[in-house]
């Protein structure tokens, strides 16, 4: 009785605001399809999902006509305006903790004062650094899923009477690893069925806090292992992983492209894993983050390098470029030191690149030259390739301009 209670009293919020409906029970499956006629509040035709899954009261929301490339900024705060009254309503005065899900944006929306508001601020405050959770899926009826930005796999959280119950994503992984030699190792992938396996339960009776703090321990243990991997790979590349205005470097150190990640196994344990991005080969595979990093370096530690590696500049003047190619002298057809020697450049550069310093952009206005500082140096260089590089100590060029 509860259950039609929650949707009936939706249905009659709805009418409220000035929807016109067509209501659909499917009592086989316990969903409510609702088709909702453009309001005075939403000028959107809306579908509207009603049912339970994973202990939350959800409630999905999409349109047929929007268009996502154009309208779905206005749809947002259009839906948002409208449902946030409502959820919060029905909080209020009848206790029900919707969870709603705009299905054409990826957010949710919960009443921001109950247990349900709670936990989806502290994922997405912990979890994404924002005050809203993103979700791209594909699931029809999704429940609380979190995709992080840090994390390789997607997330679950179930709402019991007494518990919190974390799943962790099964999809999204070879079902197959290889070694660096092309070795195949055990396959790891798990049945297929379900998208989420438990890996943890967290007591009510503890209250938030303990989510709190299960939330900042899996994401600390994810992070601290991606950095020891970057220190790692920056041995043998200082310029791994570094990215100035959204530009990425392409590693022309080392003639490999590396990239870890971390998984949860329904064992209970973790799965840390790092491979060969363009052969799917895997440099090193332990359930210890340490053991792992370890084979890192006794892989990497064999390759040989390319005689004639990409220099400090080149991978940073060929990565603005967005060039691929490890020919330099392609692109950079000469370069001109002022005030400077060569092995002084490039250690400055190398150093640099390193430590992730920023670019600061002295002229990107110009139609034929760019002009940066980087590592204490002035350089100028085409605004495409090829062409002359000049490099001369900061203080000692024109006036700096501004940032």
């Amino acid at each position: 009785m509860e259950t039609i209670n929650w949707k009936k009293k939706m249905e009659e919020q709805l009418r409220r605001s000035g929807f016109t409906l067509q209501v659909e029970n499917m009592s086989n499956i316990r969903l409510t399809e609702i088709h909702a006629s453009s309001s005075p509040l939403i000028s959107y035709p809306l579908r509207v999902r009603l049912y339970e899954r994973m202990g939350w009261l959800m409630c999905t929301v999409d349109s047929p006509t929007l268009d996502r490339n154009e309208d779905h900024p206005l749809f947002e705060r259009m839906v948002t305006a409208v449902f946030e009254r409502i959820v919060r309503h029905l909080y209020n005065g009848y206790g029900f903790h919707i969870l709603t899900f705009i299905g054409d944006t990826g957010n949710y929306i919960a009443p921001k004062d109950s247990e349900t508001g709670e936990v989806v601020r502290l994922v997405a405050h912990l979890w994404n650094d924002r005050s809203y959770i993103h979700l791209d899926t594909f699931e029809e009826y999704p429940a609380l899923y979190v995709t992080p930005p840090w994390a390789h796999q997607a997330y679950a959280i179930e709402s019991t009477d007494d518990e919190w119950v974390i799943y962790a994503g099964r999809g999204g992984r070879p079902s197959t690893d290889y070694r660096a030699d092309g070795v195949e190792l055990k396959s790891h992938r798990l049945s297929d069925g379900e998208l989420f396996f438990p890996v943890d339960r967290i007591s009510k009776e503890k209250g938030t806090l303990a989510l709190t703090e299960w939330l900042r321990l899996e994401r600390r243990e994810v992070e601290d292992f991606m950095m020891s991997f970057m220190q790692t790979i920056r041995k043998f590349d200082p310029s791994f992983g570094f990215a100035w205005g959204g530009t990425q470097t392409f590693f022309h150190g080392v003639p490999v492209e590396p990239y870890a990640q971390v998984l949860r196994l329904e064992s209970g344990k973790r799965r840390y894993r790092v491979m060969n991005n363009t052969a799917k080969r895997l440099f090193a595979v332990s359930d210890d983050p340490n053991e792992c990093l370890k084979e890192v370096s006794r892989t990497l530690g064999t390759i040989t390098l390319p005689e004639r590696r990409v220099s400090s500049l080149g991978q940073l003047i060929m990565g603005i470029w967005q060039q691929f190619e490890t020919d330099e002298e392609t692109y950079i057809q000469e370069v001109a030191f002022r005030d400077i020697s060569k092995f002084q450049m490039e250690e400055k550069i190398g150093h640099a690149l390193a430590n992730q310093q920023r670019i600061r952009w002295i002229d990107k206005n110009h139609p034929h030259q760019n002009v940066i500082e980087y590592a204490h140096l002035r350089i100028t260089f085409p605004k495409r390739p090829p062409g002359l590089v000049t490099v001369e100590p900061a203080e000692s060029g024109q006036e700096r301009g501004a940032l």
